[in-house]
Formats: structure tokens, sequence, C-alpha cells
């Protein structure tokens, strides 16, 4: 999965404007395909994942208080979500990891309350990996969601959690049957 697939997949089944949210997603040039470096089923993925995201609902740019964070999701009861999202890419995971940790760790200067931080991948066992990475107290106080994203279905875990690995073998069968 692309990375903008990753955000149509996440916005499409956590974050729908239809459900009171609302959303701003950033595009880069490089999600968008431009240029000739990129993998020739790329140019055509991810424009069905921009126009989906437009079929959604969804807002385009960059926020005026958080930047240029991947995903900024709002609902008046559920809070605030900033989330950085990694996918299918050249470069290599761990880099790709170390970026957008940063950018979360970047991205915590609010003033808001209600802020909570994730990070979104795609939903296989090299994000996984990249994931088992980040030590327990960064999970725990700093990002603190991660969302696994599939083609089906889209599902969130606090780090904290100690069920996470459970709960990510369950996401493989409720996906299975979608």
């Amino acid at each position: 999965m692309y990375q903008l697939e990753v955000k149509h997949q996440l916005v499409k089944h956590l974050f729908s404007p239809s459900d009171g949210w609302e959303v701003l997603v950033d595009i880069d040039a490089m999600e968008r395909a431009k240029g000739p470096q990129h993998k020739p089923d790329k140019k055509e993925k991810v424009l069905a994942a921009e126009l989906a995201l437009k079929f959604l609902g969804v807002d385009f740019g960059s926020h005026k208080e958080h930047g240029r964070v991947d995903i900024y999701a709002a609902h008046p009861e559920k809070g605030v979500f900033l989330i950085e999202v990694e996918g299918k890419s050249s470069k290599q995971k761990e880099q790709a990891m170390y970026s957008a940790i940063g950018q979360i760790v970047l991205m915590m200067n609010t003033t808001e309350n209600d802020v909570t931080y994730g990070l979104a991948v795609p939903d296989l066992p090299e994000w996984e990996h990249q994931i088992q990475k980040i030590p327990g107290r960064v999970k725990n106080c700093s990002i603190s969601n991660v969302f696994w994203c599939l083609q089906a279905a889209c599902v969130k875990f606090k780090c904290k959690d100690s069920i996470a690995r459970k709960l990510h073998l369950t996401l493989h069968l409720i996906s299975a049957t979608i």
C-alpha cells in the first residue's frame, strides 16, 4: 500500500467526514508519483486514492497551526488526531519510521490539550517489525495510537496495550472475512 492509499483507508474506516470528522490531508509531490522514478502502478493507485478522499469530503493542504501533518482529524466529541502515515516507498522502512517519529515529536509543541498522536502504516510484517523497535516509554508518552491499515479495514490500538500483538493478529482474521 502506498502512503496515499494508507491515508485513504484510514480516513474511510476511522475518520470519515460523514461521521462528523473534520479531516485535512496533506499530500506531497512524491505521494502523487510526480516524475519518472516511480513504479508503473503507483500513479494509477494514488490517483484513485486521492479521488476517493475527495469523494469522502476531506480537505487538502497543511494545517494552519500543526503544519504539514499527514492527517489532521478533529471531532467535537472524540478530539483531535494528528497522524503521520507511512507506506510503500523507495525509502528503507527503518528510515521512514525514523522520519515519522521525528515528525510526531516536532508536532508536540501544540497548545491543545485534547490531541492524540498516531502513526499509520500498512498491516505488513516488515512494518510491524519497525513498530516493535519503538521503545515502550516512547510509545507510552508520545505515540499513543498505531493504526494498522489493510485494503479492507483499518484498526487502531493503544500502544500501551499489552494485547497489541493479539489485536494485530485478530485484524488479519477480521479483514479476511470483510
